[in-house]
């Protein structure tokens, strides 16, 4: 029943933002990034009834992860699984690693 539940949340999700299926199929294949693919893919698992521990368990990440993303999916819309570079250090060419 769980996955269900998790069902009907995507699909409300999906009608609030405008996308069906089809768009994020080919999301998950045209995303920027690897990471965004990777956030893209578990929606469609999601859209497609797989629960949040299966969806975890097939793309080796932990449930709250891809709780965390389908949430964030769910408020942000699509603008929520844009990857953004977090840590490291900065490019090289950057003003701030300039050698004088």
């Amino acid at each position: 029943m769980e996955g269900m539940m998790g069902v009907r949340e995507m699909a409300r999700w999906l009608e609030r933002w405008e996308l069906g299926v089809k768009d994020l199929q080919g999301r998950t294949i045209l995303a920027p990034t690897p990471r965004e693919r990777e956030r893209w893919y578990a929606m469609l698992l999601l859209a497609q009834g797989w629960t949040a521990a299966a969806t975890a368990e097939a793309l080796d990440r932990d449930p709250h992860t891809i709780g965390g993303w389908a949430s964030a999916f769910g408020e942000g819309g699509p603008r929520a699984l844009i990857f953004e570079q977090t840590g490291g250090s900065p490019p090289p060419w950057t003003k701030g690693n300039r050698r004088s």
